[in-house]
């Protein structure tokens, strides 16, 4: 039977092993505010030897691997870092739906270190907060991809950049604008009227 798909579910649990990694995909998107509906989890995951062994214990909590990996010698994991960068996207069911795992996105080749740069936390409701690729770098990687269906997004994610680097514009000191010759003799002109006003002496008929 197919998993409900659960991304909440899946990326608590991610989190409650303090596992490091960068939602991406379509879910990623929609956090950022594209119109679309997604049907799995997409993640970057940082390939630290520490960090594996903590997304290895995520996915026997998400049913993903079975209970025999759980009883590999140290460090010996299911999926290490030349496995998952050999095999590019790992697609996993678990009692929560699909869970990918790239640690190459189409794009960005140096995946986690350099996703996370651009990633900032984001509040998924109900208390639940992750790290988010970049709008920019879904860009890059919807690019990357060329197929139709990705190449179809990017319009739509230009066009929310465009909106970040608004709301952005509104909280950032504007730059000294030079005057203009014209504001420049207004001005001047209006200095010469306030000091003739401050040096006429009322009792004095001019």
């Amino acid at each position: 039977m197919t998993a409900r798909f659960d991304p909440r579910g899946i990326l608590v649990a991610l989190q409650r092993r303090e596992v490091d990694f960068i939602l991406i995909g379509g879910l990623a998107r929609v956090a950022r505010g594209a119109d679309e509906i997604t049907q799995g989890v997409d993640i970057c995951p940082s390939l630290q030897l520490i960090n594996l062994g903590r997304l290895q214990a995520a996915l026997i909590d998400l049913g993903a691997l079975g209970p025999e990996v759980a009883n590999a010698p140290p460090f010996q994991h299911a999926y290490d870092e030349a496995r998952l960068r050999a095999e590019q996207v790992v697609s996993l069911a678990t009692t929560g739906g699909e869970l990918k795992l790239v640690a190459q996105p189409a794009g960005v080749p140096r995946g986690f270190e350099a996703l996370r740069v651009g990633a900032t936390s984001e509040h998924l409701g109900n208390g639940l907060r992750t790290e988010v690729a970049a709008t920019a770098d879904l860009i890059t990687m919807a690019a990357a991809l060329s197929r139709d269906v990705d190449l179809e997004r990017v319009p739509e994610l230009r066009r929310i950049l465009e909106l970040e680097t608004d709301r952005a514009a509104l909280v950032t000191p504007q730059a000294r604008r030079t005057p203009t010759p014209q504001e420049v003799a207004q001005a001047r002109t209006a200095a010469r009227r306030r000091e003739g006003g401050r040096s006429r002496d009322p009792g004095v008929e001019r």
